[in-house]
C-alpha cells in the first residue's frame, strides 16, 4: 500500500534531482563559456595572427576556421520578414513561420553574394569561430 511517507521520499529523490541539474546547469553554462571564449575569440585571432586557415595536430584532429552568422527577426517585423521572403521568391520556406535554419543559409548565401538584407528587419551578425574535426 502507498502512503505519504512513500510520496514524499519520491518528492525528495525528485527534489534532489532537480538540486544536482541545477548544479550542473550551471557547470555547463560556465563550460559554455570557457569553449565560446577559445573558439570565437582566441583560437580565431592566433589563427589570424599566424595567417593558418587551419591546422591538423595528432592526436587532436584538423582545426580550422569556419565563417558563421546569429540571425534572426527583429522584433514586431515577422509579417515584413515572411513578406520580404515571398518577394524575393522563397515562399517554400514560409509557412506559418519560417525555418530559422534556412534562413541563416540564405543570409549567408546573399552576404556572400553582396545581398543588402533589410536591418530593419533582421538582426545578423556574421561571426568566425574555431571548429575541432576528427583528423
Amino acid at each position: 500500500m502507498t502512503s505519504l511517507t512513500d510520496l514524499r521520499a519520491l518528492c525528495a529523490e525528485m527534489k534532489e534531482l532537480q538540486d544536482r541539474k541545477a548544479v550542473m546547469d550551471t557547470e555547463v553554462t560556465e563550460l559554455n563559456k570557457a569553449i565560446d571564449e577559445l573558439r570565437l575569440r582566441k583560437i580565431p585571432a592566433m589563427m589570424e595572427e599566424l595567417e593558418v586557415k587551419n591546422a591538423t595536430f595528432e592526436g587532436l584532429g584538423r582545426v580550422q576556421l569556419a565563417t558563421d552568422l546569429y540571425a534572426s527577426t527583429k522584433e514586431g517585423q515577422k509579417e515584413a520578414a515572411i513578406q520580404w521572403l515571398r518577394d524575393l521568391g522563397y515562399e517554400n520556406m514560409v509557412t506559418e513561420t519560417y525555418n530559422a535554419t534556412s534562413l541563416k543559409a540564405l543570409f549567408r548565401r546573399q552576404l556572400e553574394q553582396g545581398i543588402e538584407i533589410p536591418d530593419e528587419i533582421f538582426n545578423v551578425n556574421p561571426f568566425i569561430r574555431a571548429s575541432i574535426v576528427k583528423a
